[in-house]
């Protein structure tokens, strides 16, 4: 099976340290943390332990300046093992904002404290996770091993940074066996069941138990939210239940750009256009130059039936990303939406050479084809979509769609049958579909 591997690991590696989000209606939960948080830290002016804990709340909401400058205020009073915390901290707060330098300074220093080089090896292996690089993290923590007595904590985080940079090298399997290992050394923590339902779900299994798991131990973590909605998005009966993870992600942290663009479409996806049309201005004031805001934004002026609209928003996204296949997508779905079935194919070809994981260019080349009365390349593309993506539902019930409209209801009949054992089914929709064959 062809699976999608994307940037994931080094958004989700910024959870696994703590945490990262958007405030719809829920926005005084995450509210209240901080409060608490900067409460404990102002009865306690001269605790170490709680201004890192206040630091940390503040890098989880998104507000790294004030992160420092509380972890940077702690640092003077810290002793001990504090010590060697606030400055791993102070690093992960700076890889949070994609500071390299600045953060691979405070993993070095960590070093200087008593006890602290095992510390150090794991902070410089997640700061040059920040940049992908695996080979490098994992030399990092090639030397952990030479450190006697490092800490259960410090092994917990290198078993993550272990499984990020597995994953960065396409080794899924011993990603998995490193996040498990890490969930055996703290089975109460969210972080491992972050990364490890995360994993899962890209590799075509499931994930939802294990970031269930995780929003269960830590339900203000916005990646897990995050994730959790991506996981459930893909069935549509859980539809609702990937909106409220998609809400409570954005509740979290306003400005995390993954949880507004997910909850953008899943409010299209659920003919929610008012909802989606509000989220989506927002996600272009926060990002205007980012690439997959403006496809977003297409994907709700085509839902709203603007099809030059969105035709203009995946233009603007191709010029700052020529080669996004998702901007490509939408300008062919926009053209197929105009009935210039010419144009809306070419555009489809490309958007599958671009993207070549992603099944949706071809399932949406195929239902195009059939709208057109195209359907020998209806059939053509429906028959590359189930030959490249055989457990992907939709291919199977656009092919048997294809064969159906060309009056041949025993292949169709086959190929929604297929469909119901694929990832993604919608068992009604199927139904529906074999109780309309002759």
């Amino acid at each position: 099976m062809r699976t999608s591997r994307f940037w994931a690991t080094a958004l989700l590696g910024i959870s696994a340290l703590g945490g990262i989000v958007f405030t719809t209606r829920d926005s005084s939960a995450q509210q209240s943390a901080l409060a608490d948080a900067k409460g404990r830290a102002r009865q306690a002016p001269t605790s170490a332990d709680a201004a890192i804990a206040y630091g940390r709340a503040l890098r989880r909401a998104g507000r790294e300046a004030e992160a420092l400058a509380e972890l940077k205020r702690g640092q003077v009073f810290a002793k001990g093992d504090a010590a060697a915390a606030v400055r791993w901290e102070i690093a992960r707060t700076h890889i949070a904002k994609r500071d390299f330098a600045p953060a691979m300074s405070a993993c070095k220093s960590i070093a200087k404290v008593a006890d602290g080089a095992a510390a150090s090896r794991v902070c410089a292996a997640e700061a040059h996770l920040l940049w992908r690089r695996g080979t490098e993290a994992l030399a990092e923590l090639a030397e952990l091993g030479k450190i006697p007595n490092a800490s259960a904590d410090v092994l917990f985080h290198a078993k993550l940074a272990e499984g990020r940079s597995r994953e960065l090298d396409s080794k899924d399997a011993e990603a998995e066996a490193a996040y498990r290992e890490a969930i055996r050394l703290a089975p109460g923590r969210a972080e491992g069941h972050v990364l490890l339902g995360a994993m899962l779900h890209r590799t075509g299994k499931d994930g939802v138990p294990s970031l269930r798991r995780a929003v269960e131990l830590d339900a203000h973590d916005p990646i897990a939210q995050l994730e959790l909605g991506r996981a459930l998005a893909s069935d549509p009966a859980r539809r609702a239940d990937a909106i409220a993870a998609f809400e409570r992600a954005v509740a979290e942290r306003p400005t995390l750009i993954d949880a507004l663009r997910a909850l953008t479409e899943a409010y299209v996806a659920a003919s929610r256009l008012p909802d989606a049309k509000r989220v989506a201005a927002s996600v272009l004031e926060i990002a205007p130059n980012d690439v997959l805001a403006h496809v977003v934004s297409g994907r709700v002026a085509l839902a709203d039936g603007k099809p030059d609209a969105a035709i203009e928003a995946g233009e603007t996204a191709l010029k700052l990303m020529p080669n996004e296949g998702k901007a490509k997508l939408l300008v062919a779905d926009a053209y197929a939406k105009k009935g210039e079935i010419d144009l809306a194919l070419e555009a489809y070809q490309k958007a599958s050479g671009l993207d070549p994981l992603n099944p949706a260019p071809l399932v949406n080349a195929t239902n195009a084809c059939i709208a057109a009365g195209r359907l020998t390349s209806a059939k053509a593309f429906g028959q590359r979509a189930v030959l490249d993506f055989p457990d992907h539902a939709p291919s199977w019930i656009a092919q048997g769609d294809a064969l159906a409209a060309d009056g041949n209801p025993k292949g169709a009949r086959a190929a929604y049958e297929a469909a119901k054992k694929a990832r993604g089914a919608d068992a009604a929709v199927i139904e529906g579909k074999l109780s309309r064959l002759k």
